[in-house]
């Protein structure tokens, strides 16, 4: 009796996670609403497999995670390119990246945040449930999912607006598939159109630093050069 009944919870359990998502394929994609002070933007966040990637507006960052290390794949798809930064470049550059540092949100029980009692809810079909951190910060948190539903901290709120499973053929895979550049080559081929146009928008080399936060704003730095 007792296994008959740890089997049925299983599957019950299974049931509701399968129903929690919508969609078909491995690969989670979240998209979120920004508010920060008088900033409105949108981030779209995929997680597959050793896999991460941010969208903001028309740049992709994929972060990509092997043996301890995140290297970076820089997406645009209105060209149908790429611009790879391997994790030895990231720290030539001084921007190595650590894997937690960009596969996404950390459990709030991880970070010493409080549950709130009574606080329970459904987000996008999924069960939610409020956490507070001491230094006020509020995340509304999907456990089934490991992602928030809704974060209040550090001055701006993220408010997911849709959630759903996609196929990886049509994001990691697709952009995989586009023409690459490697980072360290893109001084020697200024001649090609792109990689000119990328350079005189600052997402390489001269301008801005080239390097972007897990949700695409820029990090602050010196001007890089590619050799």
């Amino acid at each position: 009796m007792k296994l008959w009944m740890c089997l049925l919870l299983g599957a019950l359990t299974s049931v509701a996670s399968a129903d929690c998502i919508k969609g078909e394929g491995d690969v989670v994609h979240a998209r979120y609403d920004i508010h920060a002070g008088s900033q409105r933007y949108s981030v779209d966040f995929y997680r597959g497999a050793d896999q991460v990637a941010w969208r903001r507006g028309e740049v992709i960052s994929v972060w990509t995670h092997r043996d301890q290390a995140a290297s970076l794949l820089r997406v645009f798809p209105q060209y149908q390119r790429t611009i790879w930064y391997p994790a030895g470049d990231l720290r030539a550059l001084g921007k190595e990246a650590q894997w937690r540092g960009v596969m996404g949100w950390p459990d709030p029980q991880s970070r010493d945040y409080r549950m709130v009692g009574g606080s329970s809810s459904m987000v996008q079909g999924c069960p939610a449930q409020e956490y507070q951190g001491s230094d006020g910060g509020k995340v509304l948190w999907l456990d089934e999912v490991q992602l928030p539903a809704r974060m209040a901290d550090a001055g701006a709120v993220w408010q997911l607006v849709s959630l759903q499973r996609v196929a990886r053929a049509d994001t990691f895979g697709l952009w995989s598939q586009w023409q690459s550049t490697d980072f360290a080559d893109v001084g020697d081929n200024e001649s090609d159109p792109f990689l000119r146009r990328m350079i005189s928008l600052g997402f390489v080399e001269h301008g801005a630093s080239g390097f972007y936060h897990a949700d695409g704003s820029p990090l602050p730095g010196a001007d890089h050069h590619a050799h």
